[in-house]
C-alpha cells in the first residue's frame, strides 16, 4: 500500500462539508416530519443520506466526524448488506411494489454502490481534505479501476435522479390505504404490479383520483437534490483520492 497525498482547495472541502451536513439535516427532517404530516417518504434513502451526509462531512472536515473510521466501516457494511438484500428481493419479485417501483430498479443498486464506495474510501484510508486543504490516503495501484467504476455510477445516478425529478413534478395524489400506512417500515409504497409506472397518482383532470383522502410525497425536490449533492461530494472525494 502506498501513501497518496490528497490535494484540493480548502474552501471547496468546506463547501462540500456544509452541503453534506445540509443533506443529513434535511434527511433527518424528512424522517421526522413524514409520519407527523402523513406524507410519503423513502425511509431507506433518507436514512442512508443521513448517514452518508454525516460521514462525508467528517471526511472533508475531520473535526466534524462524530465516529471513528471503524464504526463507519461497520455501519456502511450493514447498509451495503441491506441494499444487497433489497436488490435480491426486487429482482426476484419478492419486494412490495411501490408507486415508484421502476425507479427502485435503479434506486436500490445505486445505494448499494454508494455504500460500497463509502467502504472503499474508509478502507483506502481517506482523511479530511479540509480545512487545511490537505490530507493523506492509502490506495492500491491495482484498484484504480474501482473508484473509476464508482465515479461512473455516481454520475449516472445523479443524471438519473434529475431526470426522475421531472416525473415527480407532476401533481399526484396517492390514496391512503393499508399499504401506504406501512410506508414507515421500508419506504413509500402504493401501487400493484399491474399498475402503470406512475402508480395510482397519475389521475388526469378527466379522471379524478380514486380517493379524496390522499397523501403527497414529502418534498420530492429536496430528496432529489440531496441525492445529487451526495453523488457530487462522493465523486469529488474519489477524484481527490486518485
Amino acid at each position: 500500500m502506498k501513501v497518496m497525498t490528497m490535494s484540493g482547495p480548502a474552501w471547496l472541502g468546506d463547501i462540500f462539508a456544509s452541503l453534506t451536513l445540509l443533506v443529513a439535516l434535511s434527511s433527518a427532517g424528512r424522517l421526522v416530519l413524514g409520519p407527523r404530516w402523513a406524507r410519503l417518504v423513502d425511509i431507506e434513502a433518507d436514512f442512508d443520506h443521513l448517514l452518508m451526509g454525516v460521514a462525508m462531512a467528517g471526511m472533508f472536515v475531520a473535526s466534524l466526524d462524530p465516529l471513528p473510521s471503524v464504526a463507519w466501516e461497520s455501519i456502511f457494511s450493514l447498509v451495503a448488506v441491506w441494499f444487497a438484500w433489497r436488490c435480491v428481493c426486487l429482482w426476484t419479485g419478492r419486494s412490495v411494489r411501490s408507486a415508484a417501483s421502476q425507479h427502485h430498479v435503479v434506486h436500490y443498486p445505486t445505494h448499494l454502490v454508494m455504500a460500497l464506495a463509502m467502504l472503499y474510501m474508509y478502507f483506502a484510508g481517506a482523511s479530511a481534505v479540509g480545512p487545511t486543504g490537505g490530507g493523506t490516503a492509502t490506495a492500491s495501484g491495482e484498484l484504480v479501476g474501482l473508484p473509476l467504476l464508482f465515479l461512473i455510477v455516481l454520475v449516472a445516478s445523479g443524471i438519473w435522479e434529475l431526470d426522475w425529478a421531472e416525473w415527480l413534478r407532476r401533481p399526484r395524489v396517492v390514496p391512503v390505504t393499508a399499504a401506504v400506512r406501512e410506508y414507515a417500515v421500508v419506504g413509500y409504497r402504493a401501487s400493484s404490479p399491474a399498475e402503470p409506472p406512475g402508480g395510482v397518482g397519475d389521475a388526469t383532470p378527466e379522471s379524478p383520483p380514486p380517493s379524496t383522502e390522499g397523501s403527497l410525497l414529502l418534498a420530492p425536490g429536496i430528496a432529489t437534490a440531496a441525492h445529487v449533492v451526495m453523488c457530487l461530494a462522493m465523486a469529488y472525494m474519489l477524484i481527490v483520492m486518485l
